[in-house]
């Protein structure tokens, strides 16, 4: 079979995995698409995002999410918070700069109506696998790439969270594209730089996690000095700034929020959040683990062991890895900073932006024991035949 013939079957069979994997995402999520929406507060603020792009004044927007029947339930489990005016007027500045999610959900609507963002959220959740998939086969094989895919659909934060009318799946799968277009440019070279910078710049008007990759990309360009590496540092800071001016988010004031058990401070200050955090830090500590102890075992060793493999076994073949192997390793220190960045419980949903590099040990792991099980398969063999070959020319035959 020819080289080209060789590689056409290669495309076809990425493919059909791919659509498969869609297939199997689509499946783990099927109760989602006919079960009344869930809405929670962050939701509402999206939905609220949503009308206002369709021609709806804020003040409307607000009327018909926060104060009609569309969260009435919420209201009554949560009156002071959703419930409360004040608390509602004080959150809505962080949300303003995710506007990418909305307005596909304004687009929809007229078909979707009040299920839009639910469907564009499980959209993206599809799309974050098949996503993952695609960075994978950048340095593994299509079974051990599959794999951990597969073992993706079945992470419950990530399929639970998908389930809501939330952003963080398609702010997953753009920071999985993103690392991707960084991949592909440290490769390939700097015509891989346009897609990276599209994608940052969707990025950030969709979730606050740009930065995660961009810091990766940064401490890539600080140790290797490379031409390639400079210009995806300066670009992806160029790409993330126009959001940044256009959508001012009052990161003090959110901060103190989070720090507050996400109530209203009375003094939203630097002095307030410094005296505030430990205790918050502790709180989600505490919070987590206990969320693993009541049976998330299956998250705990996804992130946990993911992340220790990553860093053990990038270590162990840093020529075979090299820059892709520093890029990813600090991905996860720029995770970590943006999980503690806000000490909030979240049940593991801050923490999937720790998904592409956990994925990527993981995979380190599948290929080291598939290369290891090979190994031995010819050595029983020979084992087996030099046995067979001894007692073959016994005497006692």
């Amino acid at each position: 079979m020819g080289a080209r013939t060789m590689v056409r079957v290669r495309r076809a069979l990425i493919g059909l995995i791919a659509v498969l994997l869609a297939a199997l995402a689509c499946l783990a999520v099927r109760p989602a698409f006919r079960d009344p929406v869930t809405w929670t507060p962050d939701a509402l603020y999206y939905q609220a995002r949503l009308l206002e792009l369709r021609g709806a004044t804020r003040a409307e927007a607000f009327d018909q999410t926060f104060g009609g029947p569309l969260s009435a339930e919420l209201r009554a489990r949560d009156p002071l918070k959703t419930g409360d005016p004040e608390w509602v007027a004080y959150n809505r500045p962080f949300y303003e700069r995710r506007i990418a999610v909305p307005a596909a959900g304004a687009v929809l609507y007229p078909h979707a109506g009040d299920r839009s963002l639910l469907y564009i959220s499980l959209a993206g959740y599809v799309a974050s696998i098949v996503a993952l998939f695609g960075l994978l086969l950048l340095r593994f094989g299509i079974p051990v790439a599959a794999s951990v895919a597969v073992a993706t659909i079945l992470l419950p934060p990530l399929r639970e969270h998908s389930s809501y009318p939330l952003t963080d799946s398609w702010g997953l799968t753009l920071e999985i594209a993103a690392l991707a277009a960084a991949i592909l440019a440290l490769d390939r070279g700097l015509r891989w730089v346009i897609p990276w910078v599209g994608v940052i710049a969707l990025l950030g008007i969709t979730r606050d996690t740009s930065w995660i990759p961009i810091l990766a990309v940064a401490w890539c360009a600080f140790r290797y000095r490379t031409r390639v590496t400079a210009w995806l540092l300066g670009s992806g800071l160029a790409a993330a700034l126009p959001a940044l001016l256009l959508f001012e988010v009052p990161v003090r004031n959110l901060l103190a929020l989070l720090v507050n058990d996400s109530g209203v401070p009375d003094d939203p200050s630097w002095g307030f959040i410094a005296s505030h955090y430990p205790s918050a830090f502790v709180e989600l500590l505490r919070a987590n683990v206990g969320f693993l102890r009541r049976g998330e075992w299956y998250t705990a060793a996804y992130f946990v062991v993911g992340v220790i493999l990553l860093f053990v076994l990038v270590r162990r073949r840093p020529a075979r890895l090299g820059t892709v192997g520093t890029l990813m390793r600090a991905g996860v220190v720029a995770g970590i900073l943006y999980v503690l960045a806000a000490p909030s419980f979240s049940a593991f949903r801050l923490e999937l932006v720790l998904v592409p590099m956990a994925a990527f040990g993981l995979a380190l792991a599948v290929e080291a024991v598939t290369a290891a099980v090979r190994a031995r398969v010819p050595e029983r063999a020979a084992h087996a035949a030099s046995r067979s070959g001894a007692v073959g020319s016994s005497p006692h035959g």
